[in-house]
């Protein structure tokens, strides 16, 4: 589903950036220089479809692989990325762009996988950081101070 959504929006993404209508050819019934329904649909659904079945065949290889090495790693991540992005490179139809995203895309869900839930490596300080423990009272800075002695109709800010 996450797939189809963002293949939908890279379709709409693509029909807005682009100035120049997007027509059917002319055995289809296309208007040169209209925008048709037609063209409107086959540019958004083409992402769309090439999108979810990358984000199946992820989902799919990641868990027959994790089925057959009986063991839940980031290696199966990284199968799982390496047939997505070859699903994603083949729209260019060129084996160097398909094999390039294959292994770019498994490196990157290797990566990902392997930093875990957070990219943040060291949790206690940023909790420390976050909800440690606040003075019972507080000091204002002198420089405050100066300022509220300066104009005291915000003094009771």
């Amino acid at each position: 589903m996450a797939g189809a959504v963002a293949g939908t929006l890279f379709g709409s993404a693509q029909l807005a950036w682009y100035p120049d209508p997007a027509t059917s050819e002319k055995r289809f019934g296309g208007i040169l220089g209209q925008t048709d329904k037609r063209a409107i649909i086959r540019t958004m659904a083409r992402p769309a479809l090439w999108m979810s079945a990358a984000a199946g065949t992820f989902s799919a290889v990641e868990c027959l692989a994790e089925s057959f090495r009986e063991k839940n790693d980031s290696v199966n991540a990284m199968l799982g990325g390496m047939a997505a992005g070859a699903i994603i490179g083949a729209t260019t139809r060129r084996v160097d762009v398909m094999t390039s995203a294959a292994f770019g895309m498994g490196l990157f869900q290797l990566a990902l996988d392997m930093t875990g839930e957070s990219s943040i490596w060291d949790q206690d300080h940023v909790k420390e950081k976050m909800y440690g423990v606040l003075p019972s009272k507080h000091k204002e800075s002198d420089a405050l101070s100066a300022l509220k002695d300066k104009y005291p109709e915000y003094k009771h800010l």
